[in-house]
């Protein structure tokens, strides 16, 4: 997995939410969302309105978003109960900035509790790097999830 600095910037973006960067991401937090502890591979946790926000700011050193899918696919499988992959979105998905989008969405159980998710991955070519978020809830409030999603912005780095 890559390793970068993670760099957090918090600041107001009105009164839809605060814009946070992690990363090559920015994504806009809805308002009133909160904070957790992130664990694994997940530099930043926001909940609220039924949702869990999870951002991996830099993600692996896949060529494109595609590539990295199957380190989140993979994994799933095998960890998280009844997970089903629902299939992915190329190239309707597009996030400012990257090279290369896609979004992946699925269904799992947690402790007997059935729940959707969905992953956008956002990468950079040809100093290939990705980067993630993680929306996942009883039900995606397809509002909700539009909206984070059209928030993301990717920064491009260099490897020099």
């Amino acid at each position: 997995m890559a390793s970068a600095a993670l760099a957090l910037t918090a600041c107001s973006d009105g009164g839809s939410g605060q814009k946070v960067t992690v990363g090559h991401l920015t994504v806009t937090v809805p308002k009133g969302w909160t904070e957790k502890k992130a664990s694994g591979k997940w530099d930043k946790k926001f909940v609220g309105d039924g949702l869990e926000l999870q951002i991996s700011g830099t993600f692996s050193d896949d060529p494109t978003a595609s590539a990295a899918y199957g380190r989140l696919d993979l994994p799933a499988t095998l960890g998280l109960q009844d997970y089903q992959s629902q299939g992915v979105h190329q190239p309707d998905i597009e996030v400012e900035g990257a090279d290369t989008s896609m979004r992946g969405d699925f269904t799992y159980t947690d402790d007997g509790v059935a729940k959707e998710g969905c992953w956008v991955i956002a990468g950079q070519w040809p100093d290939p790097s990705t980067a993630v978020i993680a929306l996942t809830g009883k039900s995606l409030d397809a509002a909700a999830v539009t909206s984070i999603i059209e928030s993301l912005q990717f920064e491009k780095s260099t490897n020099e």
